[in-house]
């Protein structure tokens, strides 16, 4: 079973990085392997913060951590 967090962290030297409507992302090569090319955060209240691929829910429940 695979994990996944949202994680306020500092990135590393070979983290990838995209911003998407003013927000950073950093992610490394592994999260693309387990997560693939998409990935949709959405927010709902009875759920808290989801996190879902092309293909299925990853989480659900999440809070944002920081290390």
């Amino acid at each position: 079973m695979v994990a996944y967090d949202l994680t306020l962290d500092e990135s590393r030297l070979n983290d990838s990085h995209k911003r998407i409507e003013g927000l950073p992302f950093v992610y490394d090569d592994k999260t693309i392997e387990e997560i693939g090319a998409f990935v949709k955060i959405d927010y709902v209240p009875s759920q808290g913060l989801k996190m879902i691929n092309a293909n299925q829910t990853l989480a659900y429940a999440l809070q944002l951590k920081e290390l």
